[in-house]
C-alpha cells in the first residue's frame, strides 16, 4: 500500500528529527522532558520537548519559549494553520508560549498567520 509506506516514511522522518532536537537541547545543556516522558506523566497531547521549570527560561527573537515542537516538513500556511488548531493552541493553553521548528524551512510570512 503506497499510502501506508508514505505514512511510515513520514513517521520515521519525524522521529529522526525529534531525536535531533533532543540531542541539540542536551548538547546545549537545556533541561527538558521528552514527549515520551510527558506522556508517561499523563499528558495526552504533548510537544516534542517541554523545557523544565528549573531551566532558565529561554527567549528566541525576544519571545519566551516553554516548549518546542519539531516538524520534519516545510511550513506553509495550510499546514501551519491546521497544526495550530490541532496541536499548538493546546500546547500554549497547557504550557505557555513555545516554538515550532520546521526543519525544512517555512514561508517568510508564516509568523503572521
Amino acid at each position: 500500500c503506497h499510502i501506508c509506506t508514505a505514512d511510515a516514511m513520514r513517521h520515521s522522518a519525524g522521529h529522526e528529527w525529534e531525536e535531533r532536537l533532543n540531542e541539540e537541547l542536551a548538547a546545549a545543556g537545556v533541561a527538558f522532558w521528552t514527549e515520551n516522558q510527558l506522556r508517561s506523566r499523563g499528558y495526552h497531547k504533548t510537544p516534542d520537548a517541554r523545557l523544565q521549570a528549573s531551566c532558565v527560561p529561554i527567549a528566541v527573537q525576544g519571545r519566551i519559549v516553554n516548549w518546542i515542537d519539531s516538524k520534519a516538513t516545510f511550513g506553509d500556511d495550510k499546514l501551519h494553520r491546521q497544526q495550530t488548531v490541532e496541536q499548538y493552541e493546546r500546547y500554549v493553553n497547557r504550557f505557555g508560549p513555545g516554538l515550532v521548528i520546521y526543519w525544512h524551512g517555512y514561508i517568510a510570512d508564516l509568523n503572521k498567520v
